[in-house]
């Protein structure tokens, strides 16, 4: 399958499994200094349609967290979007310093937007730490959104997740971005 590139050159759109390894070996910034989207363009490790790709193919995979977060950063640098990772951003509701996992900014608006990673792929406890992300969103001093994926997560506590606070799958990320920042 090939597509355009941002660069306007047609390239082949790599496999979910592709995906992953250039995901794995890269080592994309953002700690400690802006990745800006538009010196960016021409030079992106994956599409906008392999991250897409890639997270809806999660289920196939085990990640680490950090490579969640990464392919979080990745799918907004696609869409032209500046990042940093780990930054910290005000306190937690326990008056502890608040890591950002990945900070989004819109360079044109200047808009920003704080990502809380959760990555689950097999049942487990990650569903009790939900309720303490909601309720650290609310100590942010600007917008966040929680992103979640691995297929881990009961249906139950993502339906509550989901009508109590601003959250995305990271399949709908690309969607979700491009409403909030109107790109």
């Amino acid at each position: 399958m090939s597509q355009m590139g941002l660069s306007g050159v047609p390239h082949a759109t790599r496999s979910a499994a592709e995906a992953l390894e250039v995901l794995r070996a890269a080592d994309i910034g953002g700690l400690g200094d802006w990745v800006v989207g538009a010196q960016e363009k021409d030079r992106l490790l994956l599409s906008s349609a392999e991250c897409m790709q890639l997270a809806s193919s999660l289920g196939e995979f085990e990640l680490a967290p950090a490579e969640f977060e990464r392919l979080i950063a990745l799918t907004g640098l696609s869409l032209g979007l500046d990042f940093r990772r780990k930054l910290t951003v005000g306190k937690t509701i326990y008056g502890r310093d608040r890591e950002v996992d990945v900070l989004f900014r819109h360079a044109q608006s200047g808009n920003r937007l704080a990502v809380e990673a959760k990555y689950q792929r097999v049942k487990g406890t990650a569903d009790e730490k939900l309720p303490y992300a909601v309720l650290n969103q609310e100590t942010l001093p600007l917008p966040s959104v929680i992103v979640y994926g691995g297929g881990g997560f009961h249906q139950g506590a993502l339906h509550w997740l989901c009508a109590s606070a601003r959250a995305t799958d990271v399949a709908g990320l690309t969607d979700w971005l491009a409403v909030f920042f109107a790109l």
